[in-house]
């Protein structure tokens, strides 16, 4: 069951309105303690649309995290997804990155990972999301809310709501095998991705 700062867990604040992604949240945290509630707290302001590359998909997620965090004061979560530098075709990858909290100590994981068309990342890398690319393209609608692009992919094999689902599960492995002790605090985390102005 892991450690004790896990177990005691019983709020996990979560900054996102996806439903999917609520649900992986809750279904990876009940797999290793006993929460009672996932409080669904405000997404940061200033977040770009579609994240492009780690430190924006890393930044995004931290900061959800921390709004969660700070809602709670036992646990928050942020789970960011986008195109992260890679050897595939375009130079990226897309993958799911979700930062958690808890103590006020910091770690991060990441989903299983996939290519995407060049065609998609020329306009993901100016900022368009990769659900409304998809919706345009198959005149479908909340596509980012159900099984996203690689639940289209795969045909339905891999949902985006399993790609939370493991990035958040990653996350969780220091708190699992009890060393959390080895993360960096929220000041430490901060000043690594440069973020020195968060006001905490």
């Amino acid at each position: 069951m892991g450690n004790v700062s896990l177990c005691s867990v019983r709020k996990v604040g979560v900054a996102t309105m996806n439903p999917g992604k609520i649900r992986a949240i809750s279904k990876a945290f009940k797999r290793f303690c006993n929460i009672e509630e996932i409080v669904v707290v405000s997404v940061p302001g200033k977040l770009p649309p579609q994240p492009v590359g780690s430190l924006d998909i890393t930044r995004g997620a931290f900061l959800r995290a921390i709004n969660g965090y700070r809602k709670t004061g036992e646990a928050g979560v942020g789970v960011e997804a986008g195109p992260m530098e890679f050897y595939a075709p375009g130079g990226f990858i897309e993958t799911q990155v979700s930062a958690i909290i808890i103590n006020g100590k910091v770690s991060v994981g990441l989903s299983s990972s996939f290519p995407l068309p060049r065609k998609l990342l020329s306009k993901m890398v100016y900022g368009v999301e990769l659900g409304s690319l998809v919706e345009e393209k198959r005149s479908i609608s909340d596509i980012g809310e159900s099984i996203g692009y690689i639940g289209l992919a795969t045909e339905g094999a891999v949902t985006r709501e399993d790609l939370t689902f493991q990035s958040v599960v990653m996350a969780l492995v220091p708190w699992i095998k009890g060393y959390d002790y080895d993360l960096p605090s929220i000041k430490e985390f901060s000043d690594q991705i440069g973020l020195e102005e968060l006001g905490l």
